[in-house]
């Protein structure tokens, strides 16, 4: 038994030593735009359409069309980068409603190849400041469409070239199969 009494005693000596380890001072240093995605969508899908702005295509039941990125010029506190939005035009072609989000479905690949995801900062900048702006989730009506500015993400300054990239997955939020590449070039992109 005088065994089973020592060992409160050291885990409350180990405990007191991992509080005093980390109590130290912290330090602050200013961050960028992180490149390295916790996700990283490219390449997943086993079938790639590519069209261009204002094109539409149909894949996997669902219809879309982007319109335009839209460049906000709006800028995060800390970290770089500028507030990009896609306006977008969806079309559910199932007798089926289901919901669709920035973060599962959309990505953008810059110029460099670095890939970008919707960033919840621009959603909070969005509902407040910018019109028609579809918060996530949203849902696509069955046998109907949406329209409207969907995302946004954080991508470099003066970003002129990229890639916006959708998977239409339907009623499965996992289904990564296929995927809507859209090109995008500074003549699509509206300031």
């Amino acid at each position: 038994m005088k065994k089973f009494k020592i060992i409160p005693v050291i885990l409350a000596a180990v405990l007191s030593l991992s509080a005093v380890g980390c109590s130290g001072k912290v330090d602050k240093t200013e961050t960028s735009i992180s490149h390295t995605p916790l996700i990283n969508n490219e390449g997943t899908a086993d079938n790639e359409t590519t069209i261009s702005v204002g094109e539409e295509t149909s894949v996997n039941d669902t219809s879309f069309v982007l319109n335009r990125v839209i460049d906000s010029g709006e800028k995060p506190q800390e970290g770089g980068g500028t507030y990009y939005y896609l306006d977008v035009t969806i079309r559910n072609l199932t007798d089926i409603s289901y919901g669709l989000n920035a973060l599962n479905n959309f990505y953008v690949l810059t110029s460099d190849g670095n890939e970008y995801h919707f960033d919840v900062r621009t959603q909070l900048y969005a509902i407040n400041n910018i019109e028609n702006y579809l918060p996530n989730p949203f849902e696509v009506p069955s046998n109907g469409e949406i329209s409207g500015i969907v995302g946004g993400f954080v991508v470099p300054e003066n970003t002129e070239n990229l890639t916006v990239c959708f998977f239409p997955s339907k009623d499965d939020i996992n289904n990564k199969s296929d995927v809507i590449k859209v090109d995008v070039t500074s003549s699509d992109i509206t300031k």
